[in-house]
């Protein structure tokens, strides 16, 4: 057999042959090619990607990218269904090695892997080049500097008094008491709102003020520092936002220092190479911040003269790009290929080792029992708990019914359904009952009057569930998944 296919070299033609006449098993699983083909367009894909016009301070367009690529991953998973149409091993009744079942498994997982990827590459490169542009240490200290200049410049119009509130310690207090009475303040400051709280709730606010004036013992008068925070993008990353100056600590840095022209007139020059690195004119930021009436406050008079609108999106659009594959985002990326790839492989597993009418008889049962399961639990207003339990029964009722199986006579579909539903269940089999043993340790504590968090941490040991449903999968197609189904196909049909 000489078939010519583009762009195909030597050695994987060379390869394919000896696979076919050899290995027949392996070489019907097309997974060469699709690997091959896969990292040919993840290549051409990749580069397009990076020819993209798009500026790092400019809105994602991930989400298009997403939806265009997933319909080429479809295109390939139809043309490579085509393929696998032509030729089965096991249907045809050949020979084929014990292990057969997990080989073939893994080929089918890497080379869903490959077209399942397609749509990651765009988010990927988006990464890349917003890490390559900006680092998160030059960002900090640009956002910092810039809200200190901006302070510096206009020191003169940022003396306005401080808001405070008054609050006074009493023995006890129901619910927070407000009072629009004004009291004696020794410092002018616009608004007054007056507070009493017992002694816990006293002492936390306190604590918390940036600046307090003591009236009396039981009276103290809590300053609320403006928003010096000019500039306020949202970073996406925990440790980049606990870098960044509040307004207090801004307020110290310059508080008591106001320059002098010359250096007011040298600030005014830095301060613009910093807000033109940032600001980006095409931003599709709607709320029209650069207009100013006349009848603005001060701090929103700045943020309008100086357009930190859009140069707030603009940061916040590159910190977005750039932690995208940091801390729990990571982790769901890696969650959603792990299952959909786990999920399309299993589909194609089943479609392999059953007839076609017991396959999509098997998927319309599926379909009927989620259903069902939904309405009854939807009526009943069942909790967590009670899902799961559901789900639990499911993985062992089919179970049971594939080894129905060994004592059969003729290949019945009722037998083939349970083997088909078993397999693509069994994975989430650890998942199901961990988190079934989560919910019930939630409900005792809820049940005793204990909080929550005395309980540990969901996310703290799913991952041990997910590698034991995997290992356990793994374990039986080795042993138990390819020796029921060789046993049903080879029964006569009922």
């Amino acid at each position: 057999m000489n078939i010519k296919r583009p762009l195909m070299p030597g050695f994987l033609k060379r390869a394919d042959q000896k696979l076919l006449l050899n290995k027949p098993g392996i070489w019907s699983t097309r997974a060469h090619l699709v690997v091959y083909y896969g990292i040919l367009f993840l290549f051409v894909l990749t580069v397009i990607c990076f020819l993209e016009p798009n500026d790092p301070r400019d809105y994602s367009t991930m989400e298009a990218w997403i939806g265009f690529v997933s319909i080429v991953s479809g295109i390939g998973f139809i043309v490579w269904m085509i393929y696998l149409l032509r030729f089965n091993v096991f249907k045809k009744y050949g020979i084929i090695h014990p292990l057969h079942g997990l080989v073939t498994f893994f080929l089918y997982f890497m080379a869903s892997g490959i077209l399942v990827s397609f749509p990651y590459v765009h988010p990927i490169v988006e990464s890349v080049r917003a890490n390559n542009t900006y680092t998160d240490e030059e960002i900090i200290r640009d956002v910092n500097n810039i809200n200190i200049k901006i302070f510096q410049v206009e020191y003169d119009k940022l003396k306005e008094p401080w808001q405070y509130h008054r609050i006074q310690l009493v023995a006890s207090v129901k619910k927070e008491v407000k009072d629009e009475n004004e009291v004696d303040d020794p410092v002018t400051s616009y608004i007054i709102n007056d507070y009493r709280y017992d002694s816990s709730d006293f002492y936390t606010k306190i604590n918390e003020a940036d600046s307090i004036v003591k009236v009396k013992d039981s009276v103290y008068l809590v300053y609320n520092t403006p928003d010096y925070s000019f500039l306020s993008p949202y970073l996406y990353w925990s440790k980049a936002n606990d870098d960044l100056l509040s307004a207090f600590e801004i307020f110290k840095k310059v508080n008591g220092h106001p320059p002098t022209p010359a250096e007011r007139e040298t600030i005014t020059r830095e301060l613009d190479v910093l807000l033109k690195k940032y600001y980006y004119k095409h931003s599709r930021y709607y709320y029209n911040d650069e207009t100013i009436t006349g009848n603005e406050l001060p701090l929103e008079m700045i943020r309008k003269k100086y357009r930190l609108g859009k140069i707030d999106n603009s940061i916040s659009h590159i910190m977005m790009k750039k932690s995208r594959w940091r801390g729990n985002d990571k982790y769901a990326f890696m969650r959603v290929f792990y299952y959909v790839t786990l999920g399309i492989t299993l589909l194609i597993f089943i479609f392999r080792h059953s007839s076609i009418r017991t396959f999509w008889l098997s998927v319309l049962t599926g379909v009927l029992l989620t259903i069902i399961t939904a309405m009854i639990l939807g009526f009943s207003r069942a909790d967590a708990i009670h899902f799961l339990s559901f789900m639990i029964v499911y993985v062992l009722l089919f179970f049971f019914g594939s080894l129905a199986v060994w004592k059969a006579k003729r290949r019945m579909a009722i037998t083939g359904i349970c083997i088909n539903l078993f397999v693509f269940i069994v994975t989430a089999f650890p998942l199901l009952v961990y988190g079934w043993c989560y919910e019930y340790k939630k409900y005792q504590l809820d049940h005793d009057g204990w909080v929550y968090k005395n309980l540990y941490n969901f996310e703290e040991y799913v991952i041990y569930a997910e590698v034991g449903g995997a290992v356990i999968l793994l374990l039986l197609l080795a042993t138990y998944i390819s020796k029921v189904y060789r046993h049903w196909f080879a029964l006569p049909e009922d």
